[in-house]
Order: C-alpha cells, then structure tokens, then sequence
C-alpha cells in the first residue's frame, strides 16, 4: 500500500494542468460594506458578478466623461475576514494590498490614475468580506479518482450540492463605484468564487485560489468599465 506522500506525488505527476483553478460560487452573503445599497443588488447577469447594482442615472452620462481613476485602498471588512477566518491577520491583509495593486496595474492601462477628487473622475472603494485558503495536502488527494477514495467522493458531492469542492479556497468581495467629485454612487456588485476540484502546479500554495480570484476580478473589473464607455477591444477574463 502506498503512503500518502506517494499517492499525493502521483497526483502531481498525473494531474498536472493548465486549467482555471477557480469558479464563480453559486450564492455570497452580503457584510454590510455597501450599506444602504445592499437591498437594490440584484442577481447578475452571466459574466457580471453574483450581486450588482446599477444606477439609471449611467445611461445619461455621455461615454468617455471619465478619464480619470481614483482607487482606495482595500479594506478587510465584516465578521468573515474578522473572525471566522483562522488565517492570521498579516495573511490576510496582504491579500486586500494584492487585490489594490492589481486592481491598480489593471485599470492604469485605461485610465490616469489620481490621488484625490476631481472632475471627471470615478472613485472606486472595495473590500475582501472573506479569505479562506485551501488544505493543499487534503485537496490532493480529494483529486485523486481511485477505489474507496471517500474523500474524493465527499468532495464531489459537496461539489455537486452546494457548488464548492471540500477543502479549496474561497474568497468574496464587495465594490462600488461612484463619481468621485459628487460622490453619487454609479455602480456596485459583490461576488464570490471558489476553487475547483483541480490538481496543477499551483495548487500546493494554499493562497493560489485566492490569488487566481483576485486576478480574475481585478480583469474582471477592466473589462466591464470597457463595456461601459463603450470600448472597441474590451476582452472578458478567462474563466
């Protein structure tokens, strides 16, 4: 019989691919963060996030009025990232300052980045309501499709009941967007994404969901602004 270092090393030699390691949760849990906002989210579209909200007032503004970008920083916000997340608090406040600096790359390509209020600018606040890493050791071996593997037939029914896999990573977050030298709110959305019952070489850093998660989102962000004045070569993020 093989050991579980054995059976976790042929997993990585089989299984080693390039695929997305995430995927777009079924539902999220609201934290607070958007405030008065939170009872006009409405469920999104295929492509947009799992909860968004719109103002009517988008459709009036002419297209390519905003030319500038003005990014707090990312916060860790509400009793997910406070409390029930075990991760210490330097972990996790590192994933927020990664959320901001890709955020920042992201949009820089599109739009002059600023440092306070002004004319014909939008402001954007956003905050991680929870990150959870993986149990890289357990997720291996929850990968592996062999005889009286319970833990890889527990993890596919999880999977097929609630939309995430067992022992994968996660996180969520809250945004929203608004003319920064009027401050009415423009937009907003929340989503949440999880890990896929996947095995690559990326998989034994227990922070590559969440890392994956927050690429995504922060192309994700990108590409729906493209959309919104109207761009010509706006590219979606791959799933």
């Amino acid at each position: 019989m093989r050991s579980l270092p054995q059976i976790v090393l042929l997993a990585m030699i089989a299984l080693l691919v390039g695929c997305k390691s995430t995927k777009q949760a079924r539902s999220m849990e609201q934290v607070g963060f958007l405030g008065d906002l939170a009872p006009l989210m409405q469920k999104g579209k295929e492509g947009e996030a799992l909860l968004v909200y719109k103002s009517p007032r988008v459709a009036l503004i002419p297209r390519g009025t905003y030319k500038k970008m003005l990014l707090e920083p990312v916060t860790l916000w509400g009793p997910p990232a406070a409390e029930q997340n075990t991760a210490p608090q330097k972990e996790l406040q590192s994933v927020a300052d990664m959320m901001y600096s890709l955020m920042y790359q992201s949009l820089s390509k599109d739009y002059e980045m600023v440092s306070t209020p002004g004319p014909n600018t939008l402001r954007i606040q956003a905050a991680i309501t929870r990150a959870d890493h993986s149990y890289v050791v357990l997720r291996a071996v929850s990968t592996i499709p062999a005889p009286m593997n319970y833990l890889a037939l527990a993890s596919f029914l999880k999977d097929l009941g609630t939309g995430k896999p067992l022992f994968v990573g996660e996180a969520s977050i809250e945004g929203k967007i608004s003319d920064a030298q009027t401050g009415e709110v423009l937009g907003a959305s929340a989503d949440r994404r999880v890990g896929k019952r996947h095995l690559d070489s990326k998989s034994f850093d227990s922070w590559d969901d969440v890392h994956q998660t927050l690429a995504f989102w922060a192309e994700q962000l990108r590409y729906r602004l493209c959309q919104e004045r109207g761009g010509s070569n706006c590219t979606p993020p791959k799933e």
